[in-house]
């Protein structure tokens, strides 16, 4: 057994259809110590306790790899959480959301941690969840949707700062500009290097965030300039998450520098504001993951309807016997 260190984190989890309500968990964790190592479950092990994984686990440890705040991430790791897993990674601690999560026999996911006293909660990420989405996509609705304003910045300034934050989750990292009214660019939060200095710029839906996204911001990375990244409003297609869902997945990217949320296709806003050495639309690039550009999650799901509509079901059924079960440790 390695040394129990009090700062190394331990969190676990499925990261199926990556959203920021997984981001924020793993971002409240990183900030109880100064590392953190994400433990990823199989898709057999996902299957067999809660149904299909929208994502498979390549894809599922690519979208964690990206993460800006991760330290290592430990394949295969049980689905009900194990000391010993912890141990051998020397992690004193598990955080997870505060509310209960079960396996397939009904079991608390976290219930042997948390008997030891190595269990620390967090709050959830509220208004977000991969069942959230797959509606989204099934009753394809765009009440979602959102006009960015000055109640918008005001509603959610504080999360975009707190996830423009660098590696350490702590420090003020990222710049974050927003196009207000479709015309004026604001910012929220000046970067942490010279802003002056030259951007690849590169704009796209973003929804989903997912592999394709960061291995292509990986690539012009590589390019040696900062990365600027600009989100589209909503309506501009049809997403599934709409604009601070997709901006907010998007900054928790490690490659992402500065984002601008709310952009359209008229760039000159953006061009007089900063230095930018290329343009690039993030839909004109391939890499390995191409496959999931062009709608590909959300036609998996539609190719596969009824089986994502029996997980549907399944998990609403599942949910209601999570939340007895938070009721009577409540009691407890």
């Amino acid at each position: 057994m390695a040394e129990l260190k009090e700062n190394r984190i331990w969190i676990d989890g499925c990261f199926d259809f990556f959203h920021h309500g997984h981001a924020n968990a793993i971002l409240q964790a990183k900030q109880f110590g100064d590392e953190l190592y994400i433990g990823l479950h199989t898709d057999e092990d996902i299957f067999t306790n809660k149904g299909p994984t929208v994502m498979n686990f390549k894809e599922r440890s690519e979208t964690i790899l990206g993460n800006k705040w991760i330290t290592e991430l430990v394949p295969n790791a049980p689905y009900v959480t194990d000391p010993d897993w912890m141990n051998e990674h020397g992690c004193k601690y598990v955080v997870h959301g505060d509310d209960i999560s079960t396996d397939a026999n009904g079991n608390d996911c976290y219930g042997i941690v948390r008997d030891k006293g190595r269990l620390i909660l967090v709050k959830r990420t509220g208004g977000v969840s991969t069942t959230d989405l797959i509606n989204i996509l099934l009753n394809r609705s765009n009440d979602h949707y959102l006009t960015i304003n000055d109640d918008f910045i005001t509603k959610y300034k504080d999360i975009l700062k707190k996830f423009g934050t660098g590696e350490d989750g702590k420090t003020a990292y990222n710049g974050i500009y927003l196009i207000k009214n479709k015309t004026a660019l604001e910012t929220l939060q000046v970067p942490q290097f010279q802003e002056d200095q030259k951007y690849i710029y590169v704009k796209g839906s973003y929804d989903l965030f997912h592999p394709f996204h960061i291995k292509s911001l990986s690539q012009l990375k590589s390019k040696g300039f900062k990365i600027i990244i600009g989100v589209y409003e909503d309506a501009h297609e049809f997403t599934i998450m709409n604009v601070i869902q997709r901006s907010l997945s998007a900054l928790q990217c490690k490659h992402v520098d500065s984002i601008i949320i709310g952009v359209t296709d008229d760039d000159s806003v953006i061009t007089k504001k900063f230095q930018i050495e290329e343009i690039i639309s993030i839909d004109d690039l391939t890499n390995e993951f191409a496959y999931l550009k062009d709608n590909g999650i959300q036609k998996r799901i539609q190719d596969n309807i009824n089986l994502y509509k029996e997980r549907q079901l399944k998990k609403l059924g599942k949910a209601e016997y999570e939340k007895i079960l938070e009721s009577q440790k409540a009691q407890s």
